[in-house]
């Protein structure tokens, strides 16, 4: 199973309330990593939905650091990170989410806020989602996190995915000079490129 970049990763020029990656490839297994700046005057939620799909699709169940378990679930999305993180809290997220057409869509996802100086330390969260196939059966090939407090993403705010079944690009084809030496490590015998073949020295 080969991994890549999936569609046209998205880094915020001016603070907006959304970010989305309109382009992702359809595949079974993907990663979204989901930096958020806060806005510079108020805090931020980051939601998370595919295909742009709302309604009474999600369920989550997550718990912020260590705590007792929370649950939504009939939700128009989930939410992607500890919620109202704080005036210039900077905050992470990974997301992995399996893809299969006809299937509910499952993922966990991993977060940590990060107020700012060694003197404090970063916050985290922890949770499992799902959407269902009531909105939509197909595979998703979108991606949204939406603010849903009163601040906004802060310029350089970013959305990257990686997806799985992806067939790389062709690899650059490469000239290696007579008399290149080649050392194979496991059997600590060199090699030397003479008239095209590889000769043990």
């Amino acid at each position: 199973m080969a991994w890549g970049k999936n569609g046209t990763p998205l880094t915020l020029g001016s603070e907006l309330d959304d970010m989305d990656i309109t382009d992702l490839t359809a595949n079974t297994f993907n990663q979204f990593m989901v930096h958020i700046i806060s806005g510079a005057s108020s805090t931020c939620t980051p939601d998370m939905t595919f295909d742009n799909t709302g309604g009474n699709d999600y369920a989550r169940r997550n718990s912020t650091n260590g705590g007792a378990d929370s649950t939504v679930t009939s939700a128009a999305f989930f939410e992607n990170g500890l919620g109202g993180v704080g005036t210039g809290t900077d905050s992470f997220t990974i997301d992995y989410v399996c893809n299969i057409d006809s299937e509910e869509k499952l993922g966990i996802y991993f977060n940590m806020a990060a107020p700012a100086g060694a003197g404090t330390a970063p916050s985290r969260a922890e949770g499992t989602f799902k959407k269902d196939t009531s909105t939509d059966t197909g595979q998703f090939t979108r991606v949204d996190i939406n603010n849903t407090d009163a601040g906004g993403f802060a310029t350089s705010s970013n959305i990257s995915a990686l997806g799985s079944d992806l067939t790389p690009a062709a690899g650059t084809s490469a000239t290696i000079s007579e008399g290149a030496i080649f050392h194979e490590t496991d059997t600590n015998i060199s090699y030397v490129l003479y008239n095209g073949s590889w000769t043990a020295l």
